[in-house]
């Protein structure tokens, strides 16, 4: 049976309009006549959803694989595999295996692309001897495969590959790039926290957009810090990483390495002499301890899968000491926006800044914002600190691991916010902290000096229109109670309403700037109670 070229049949045409359409038994003999009877294109989609039917599909599908031939064959084959990657099963497998020794092309090629995808014991051994007698199209399969499953004899094979053959080169390359890092994954990788870069490196650290001050605050201590103009702050730092990890409002640790100018070569060939560079080389050694593993990625370009390849191989060959591997990585290797830098990035390491954060709750606080809220707030000993949206209590241990308190309280309407928060401050060594199921427009806490919290923004929760009506009754109830020179430090979502309600109250309000809260931003506000 060959494809006619023939339009989907109407009722499966009607049927496959429903994006979340699952096949069941019943459509099943429909889906694999069509298979075999449609164009390449329709045909790729049928599989697709020939494969949501589970077990059972892929079972059927191999049953029918027998009985059929040629291409209809490969194409229930092609169903075969995408079962079997998400089911695994010995009956499928077998059956994949089999359609190894079928006379037809397509059919063995349908079965190489599958079996690669699921790396059975022995494969190796099973696709090599079907070289020499394979044609282009299944030579690019078994490449694809052997570079998956493949060895020593795999990577010779993929080695005699030579210009002379420039369709299958670029494949074969990168085949031999993922045996070589297949077979040293077994190699520790580690990112070294206590060793120093010896020499002074350009330091790129990222944060939350409108943390920046915040974040070049924190950092001063380590030397002369600047704000930078992509995002973050930029300093000069010849220290350890473990140090770096006690800036909490922080979010990535980029080391920064310019990409020269070259109008003789293109963006490939210039961040592989960036990254070959003696600085870089210098500073992975630095803070690896085993061989630097790195993933390679371009901001604002999407995914450049073709570069990405073109550069692991250059890599590969002038400097072996570095292996490409987006799956094992320890560094992430950023190229920026404007191509003239990249980044170094630490990645696969221990965190201990938020170790506390055990249990979340929805639409939480990202710790480095419920760190920047603290640093704002400011820390007094005699504080009496309240969080009203409590959630899973973030702000609060960011406060109590700042500096010192007297009290500290939180309140959430939510029963599993408490529990959350509780679990959470605990771990951060604040058990002591009081927390209550209570609404935030009528609790009081005697004595309130410090109102820190991350209130709902109305995306995720408050969706009923109420939220105008939760601040404002919030706004009124902390304004009540909040002792004279007292403060009140938030993230608004709605910040030209609530900075003329807290006015009206009698409160003070110092706009601190835009808070990119993930897709939408709100304004961080520190409000003040008249002393």
């Amino acid at each position: 049976m060959n494809p006619s070229g023939r339009p989907l049949p109407p009722e499966l045409a009607e049927l496959l309009s429903d994006p979340g359409f699952t096949p069941g038994a019943a459509h099943l003999d429909a889906l694999f006549t069509a298979l075999g009877e449609v164009d390449r294109e329709p045909a790729r989609r049928l599989e697709r959803v020939a494969a949501r039917g589970g077990a059972r599909a892929g079972l059927a599908a191999a049953e029918r694989a027998l009985l059929a031939h040629g291409v209809a064959r490969a194409r229930l084959l092609a169903v075969v595999g995408r079962v079997a990657q998400d089911e695994p099963s010995a009956r499928l497998t077998a059956v994949l295996l089999g359609a190894l020794d079928d006379a037809h092309e397509s059919v063995r090629r349908a079965a190489i692309v599958a079996l690669g995808k699921l790396g059975p014991k022995g494969l190796e051994a099973r696709l090599l001897p079907l070289w020499a007698s394979a044609g282009p199209a299944e030579k690019r399969a078994l490449i694809e495969a052997l570079g998956k499953v493949g060895g020593e004899q795999s990577r010779a094979l993929l080695a005699g590959i030579g210009e002379d053959d420039s369709a299958l080169l670029k494949s074969a390359e990168r085949a031999r790039l993922i045996i070589a890092r297949n077979a040293d994954r077994d190699e520790t990788a580690t990112i070294a926290l206590d060793a120093p870069l010896a020499t002074p490196h350009t330091l790129w650290l990222r944060c939350r957009r409108g943390l920046a001050e915040i974040l070049c605050d924190e950092a001063r201590s380590l030397g002369a810090v600047e704000l930078a103009d992509d995002g973050g702050i930029r300093f000069s730092y010849a220290g350890d990483f473990k140090t770096l990890l006690t800036l909490r409002t922080a979010l990535d640790f980029g080391i920064e390495i310019p990409i020269l100018e070259d109008a003789q070569s293109g963006l490939e060939a210039r961040v592989v002499r960036a990254l070959g560079s003696e600085p870089a080389l210098a500073a992975l050694r630095a803070w690896t301890h085993g061989r630097p593993r790195f993933r390679l990625s371009f901001m604002g370009r999407g995914h450049q899968r073709a570069s990405v390849w073109t550069i692991a191989n250059q890599v590969a060959q002038t400097h072996p000491f570095l292996r490409n591997d987006p799956r094992g990585s320890t560094w992430e290797v950023s190229v920026a926006a404007d191509a003239r830098k990249l980044w170094l990035l630490p990645r696969d390491y221990d965190d201990p800044r938020f170790a506390y954060r055990e249990q979340d709750v929805r639409a939480a606080s990202h710790p480095t914002i419920a760190a920047a809220l603290a640093r704002v707030a400011g820390a007094r000993p005699d504080d009496v600190v309240w969080d009203p949206f409590v959630g899973s209590g973030l702000e609060l241990a960011e406060r109590g691991l700042l500096a010192p308190f007297a009290e500290l309280h939180g309140s959430d309407v939510e029963p599993d916010a408490i529990r959350a928060a509780r679990h959470n401050l605990e771990r951060a060594g604040l058990g002591n902290a009081s927390l209550v199921t209570a609404d935030a427009r009528t609790h009081v806490v005697p004595g309130v000096t410090l109102i820190l919290t991350n209130p709902p923004m109305g995306r995720r929760v408050a969706r009923d229109g109420s939220l105008s009506e939760l601040l404002q009754g919030f706004l009124e109830n902390a304004a009540r109670q909040i002792r004279s020179g007292g403060r009140l430090v938030w993230l608004s979502p709605q910040p030209a309403k609530t900075r003329q309600l807290a006015n009206e109250f009698g409160l003070s309000v110092e706009r601190v700037s835009n808070v990119d809260m993930g897709g939408f931003p709100a304004e961080l506000q520190k409000i003040s109670a008249h002393s």
